[in-house]
C-alpha cells in the first residue's frame, strides 16, 4: 500500500470532517439510541465515502458540522431530542430521517441565543 496515498486520503477526510476526533470520542449514555445511531451512521459514511462524489463530500461535511454542534452544545442536544422523538425508531429509514432532522435543526438552531421573557 502506498503510504503517501493513504496519508492524502486521511488528510482529505480530515478536511471534510474536522470534528471527527470530537465526534468519535463522544461518550453518550447507554440506551441513547439517537446518539448511537447518528454517530455510527457518520462513521459508516466515512468508511464508505466516494472521494470523487461532491454530493457525498458535501453531505458528510454538513453531518460533521451538525454532529459537532450536537456533541458540544447541551441545549442543542436537548432541543434536538424533542424533535427526534417525532420519528419512531422502528420506522423505515429511521437513520436517514433522524440524520436529516439533525442537519435541518442545526441550521436553524442558534447556539446560546435563548430569549427569556420576564413578566413584572
Amino acid at each position: 500500500m502506498d503510504n503517501s496515498n493513504t496519508r492524502n486520503k486521511i488528510n482529505k477526510l480530515l478536511s471534510i470532517c474536522p470534528n471527527y476526533e470530537k465526534i468519535n470520542s463522544y461518550d453518550f449514555f447507554e440506551g441513547d439510541i439517537f446518539s448511537e445511531t447518528m454517530i455510527n451512521f457518520y462513521l459508516k459514511l466515512i468508511d464508505n465515502i466516494n472521494m470523487d462524489d461532491e454530493d457525498e463530500i458535501t453531505f458528510l461535511n454538513k453531518l460533521d458540522s451538525s454532529l459537532a454542534k450536537y456533541v458540544d452544545d447541551y441545549r442543542f442536544r436537548k432541543y434536538l431530542k424533542t424533535k427526534l422523538l417525532e420519528v419512531d425508531h422502528n420506522e423505515r429509514y429511521y437513520t436517514y430521517k433522524i440524520t436529516m432532522k439533525l442537519i435541518e435543526n442545526s441550521n436553524i438552531y442558534k447556539s446560546g441565543v435563548v430569549e427569556i421573557a420576564k413578566w413584572i
